[in-house]
């Protein structure tokens, strides 16, 4: 794959929109995040794929859930974006499966479970069930996020508010697929059985659209992050 640099346009107009995106419940040890992300190439992928952070390859825990269960997640690499053609105004996109995955052989799931600005400015809303806050980059995150590929998302969103669902037990790359929650009553039930099971619950066996006005479908992203261990919170 040709190297390529991908230059990152930053709109002013940041929309309260939802993505893959964070900021702590639980403050992991936290990054100096900025809004203009910088470049670098990934060498773990043998090719010339953007591998961007604010402050590169920091450690620290993040919340997340599995199979009922609080679970701290050790992250100690920063994510990684295969940008799509053409190339986006930022490297990672929600919307669209990448050209390529960090590695090869089959990865891992992450799901980042967004509370939309309809359920996190919710009274019965909990903010203490996300992982990562609206607007505020967790660690090894991306502080903006390219939307345009999904109905009304903006180009240049901030991070956006919500939490992580794992598809197995392990280490190393995972991929991210971006669900999206537009009730707070079926955010308050995941946050209560924290797990997947209760999300494909409420898609109602439909994976691909979700239910208008309760849950979106499961979107993919270009989108991977390195977590090295678990423990349980």
């Amino acid at each position: 794959m040709t190297s390529r640099w991908v230059g990152i346009a930053l709109g002013i107009g940041m929309v309260c929109l939802y993505a893959a995106a964070c900021s702590p419940g639980a403050t992991p040890s936290n990054p100096s995040a900025t809004a203009l992300d910088s470049i670098a190439m990934d060498g773990d992928s043998g090719g010339a794929h953007v591998h961007a952070s604010s402050q590169p390859d920091d450690k620290g825990y993040i919340d997340g859930w599995f199979e009922g269960k609080d679970v701290q997640l050790y992250y100690t690499k920063s994510y990684f974006c295969d940008p799509l053609s053409p190339p986006p105004a930022l490297p990672c996109e929600v919307g669209a499966p990448p050209d390529e995955a960090p590695r090869p052989g089959p990865v891992p799931t992450i799901y980042a479970i967004v509370a939309t600005p309809a359920v996190f400015n919710d009274p019965n809303f909990n903010p203490d069930t996300l992982a990562c806050r609206f607007n505020t980059p967790c660690l090894n995150h991306p502080a903006m996020i390219d939307l345009s590929r999904i109905p009304g998302g903006s180009p240049t969103a901030p991070a956006a508010a919500h939490n992580h669902i794992l598809s197995a037990h392990g280490g190393g790359w995972f991929h991210t697929v971006n669900i999206r929650v537009f009730s707070v009553g079926a955010w308050n039930a995941i946050a209560a059985a924290k797990s997947l099971s209760a999300v494909r619950a409420l898609q109602g066996g439909d994976t691909e659209h979700g239910v208008p006005g309760v849950i979106s479908g499961d979107t993919k992203t270009n989108i991977y992050f390195f977590i090295a261990s678990w423990r349980n919170d």
